[in-house]
């Protein structure tokens, strides 16, 4: 006997379904519980056993008689239940219509009568949604009708649905063409959207649906202008890296010249649509949007972006007004909680700046308050009204630099210069008859001009540093490195030594003459007091009230009306001084150039004043000291503050 093993939700209605699936009465079934529904399952496990077909006895077929109406089924021996077909028509069984499967007896006999349709294919069109689409309500019916088999295959349980099939008819019902179609459409104005296979969409419909016909063209909706900010970026950038920020570097936005602060992406005009009926859908207008430019700023030619007319900080008032600010302005101290500055205009601060921090300007820098160990640096110029305290100052660099590399250029080319003529010489001399060239310029240099060496690497240590400079070409750059090559070691025996040293001494001569530094007269640097401070000036210097132990070095003129104490001051112009030195401080030391002109109210003793390359040294106190060089000689004005 077979038998199979099988999980199951429940167990009523078990064998009816296996009964069904296995064509045999469900009594014929033998059901055993293995294992009930527990915890880790829902479900019974249960064993079926039942009686193999082949075992079972031949069964009669059962006959079916169609009499123009209705089947009339006579069960063959054996089968012992129906089971209707509710869609193909209707079952009925001793005058009781049957909706579920029903017990026959041998010799009655059972009427089918099939679902007949005399078939139809009709629609209702509907305008919808004000015009933008038409749809057809299809009612469609084949015509024809279910059928039987004359002979069915004898079995217990009988599914008339195996055994249904469909027959078709001539049709006898409303049919409607797709000419009917297309003329309901031109009577209802429809134009415009009909949609493609339409037809074929009708025809397959069963029974009753819907088939869309034509739809409206919608509009295209217009993409409006809008802006792309980039200072609003920079600051929500700012404000998410505050917590990690470097408190001593500058906190200010910035931009350079000809940056982008906002462009304008351009809209798009929306396209018109079409109704069924052919209206026009208009679409929404475009919205375009003008840019308010404020100082500093201009559009580009195309009109469509903020440009930056010069460094500075960008600032956005509202959402289409942009400006440059090329001032900073800092109402109160620079310390931690503010950073440092780095701007490349102006910068005004009206407090004071801690240790620590620094300030860079590209024009020019005033602080109210006072500075201590700070880093500064001002392009065009600074004032610092109080107190300057330890750090580093630096105004007007490029003067700087250029001022100084004029300075060792031309102090090499006149050393240089004076050794090869004095080697020439030494060549020419009868002592120097066995002697070669590099010989001879090995001696001069080594008894008279023994510093060339370490003036050659420091020009060119100079020269490489501030290469960025667009006055240092690079033939400068080769020729002082000649310079260091065959003035070093030995560079001077070499056979070729002294020619190309000559050479270099010509291309030194041709840059000190073709470089000229013009130091601007409002570039300057004025503060009230000064203690220990390094500072370099390409301009003038002013202290309202004293320096000491600082070291000042300023291309222009220095004046200090106040006490100058300790300390070096180096000034390419007229130095004008109250009171120099001090008998119980550290020496004081002074350098003008030769063109320079020093005056002091009151000099101590203890001060070492130099004019180009002449030392004076001060060992008295003196009033109304002058010092300059007339005629190649150093002269000295004085007064002696106690004479005998």
């Amino acid at each position: 006997m077979p038998e199979k093993v099988i999980q199951a939700h429940s167990l009523e209605g078990t064998k009816e379904e296996w009964a069904r699936k296995l064509n045999i009465l469900p009594e014929n079934i033998t059901l055993e519980v293995i294992d009930k529904p527990s915890f880790f399952s829902r479900q019974w496990t249960v064993r079926l056993s039942w009686q193999d077909k082949t075992q079972a006895p031949v069964l009669n077929p059962s006959q079916a008689i169609w009499n123009g109406t209705n089947y009339l089924i006579s069960p063959g021996e054996g089968v012992k239940q129906i089971i209707p077909y509710a869609k193909a028509g209707e079952v009925w069984y001793n005058g009781v219509l049957q909706n579920k499967s029903f017990q026959v007896s041998l010799g009655e006999q059972v009427e089918f009568h099939p679902l007949i349709q005399a078939g139809q294919l009709t629609w209702e069109l509907n305008l919808r949604f004000q015009g933008l689409s038409v749809a057809a309500k299809v009612k469609h019916e084949l015509p024809g009708r279910y059928s039987l088999a004359p002979v069915i295959p004898g079995m217990e349980v009988l599914d008339l649905a195996q055994y249904v099939g469909w027959e078709n008819l001539p049709a006898q019902g409303e049919i409607w063409d797709e000419a009917r179609l297309k003329a309901d459409l031109e009577q209802l104005k429809v134009v415009h959207g009909l949609r493609q296979g339409i037809w074929e969409e009708i025809m397959a419909v069963e029974g009753v649906g819907e088939v869309v016909l034509a739809e409206a063209t919608l509009p295209v909706a217009p993409i409006h202008a809008r802006i792309e900010d980039f200072v609003g970026q920079a600051q929500v950038l700012y404000g998410a890296e505050e917590q990690t920020i470097d408190f001593f570097a500058s906190k200010v936005k910035l931009v350079e010249e000809g940056a982008v602060l906002a462009r304008k992406i351009p809209g798009r005009p929306g396209i018109p649509g079409k109704d069924v009926l052919g209206k026009v859908l208009p679409s929404a207008t475009e919205k375009d949007l003008k840019f308010n430019l404020k100082k500093n700023v201009y559009l580009s030619d195309d009109g469509l972006e903020v440009v930056a007319a010069c460094a500075g900080q960008p600032i956005r008032l509202d959402e289409r007004t942009y400006m440059v600010e090329n001032v900073y302005l800092m109402d109160k101290d620079v310390d931690l909680a503010t950073g440092s500055i780095e701007f490349p205009g102006d910068v005004f601060v009206n407090g004071n700046v801690q240790d620590g921090l620094h300030i860079f300007a590209g024009g020019k820098l005033e602080i109210k308050g006072s500075v201590s160990h700070a880093e500064l640096r001002a392009e065009k110029g600074a004032r610092i009204h109080q107190n300057l305290l330890g750090g580093k100052v630096l105004v007007g660099e490029k003067f700087v630099v250029r001022s100084e590399l004029l300075r060792l250029i031309s102090d090499l080319r006149d050393r240089l210069k004076v050794c090869l003529q004095r080697t020439g010489e030494l060549m020419k001399s009868p002592g120097a008859v066995n002697l070669k060239p590099g010989q001879c310029l090995k001696l001069i240099m080594e008894k008279q001009f023994s510093d060339l060496p370490k003036l050659s690497k420091c020009v060119e240590k100079f020269v490489l540093d501030n290469k960025e400079d667009e006055m240092i070409t690079e033939g400068l750059i080769v020729s002082v490195r000649t310079a260091k090559h065959f003035l070093g070691g030995l560079g001077p025996l070499e056979p070729n030594a002294i020619p190309l040293l000559q050479r270099v001494n010509q291309a030194l001569e041709q840059f000190a003459e073709s470089l000229t530094v013009e130091i601007p007269e409002k570039l300057s640097f004025i503060v009230s007091y000064v203690q220990g401070t390094s500072i370099e000036c390409g301009g003038s210097f002013e202290c309202q009230k004293g320096t000491y132990n600082s070291v000042i070095r300023v291309e222009g003129n220095v004046t200090i009306n106040g006490v100058c104490r300790g300390g070096k001051i180096f000034a390419g112009g007229i130095v004008k001084i109250r009171e120099l030195g001090g008998s119980e401080v550290s020496s004081t030391f002074v350098q003008i150039s030769s063109g320079g002109r020093l005056y002091v109210d009151y000099c101590h003793s203890n001060v070492i004043i130099s004019v180009g390359r002449e030392i004076v040294r001060i060992e008295e106190d003196y009033r109304n000291v002058e010092i300059y060089r007339e005629n190649g000689r150093v002269q000295f004005e004085k007064i002696r503050v106690n004479p005998l």
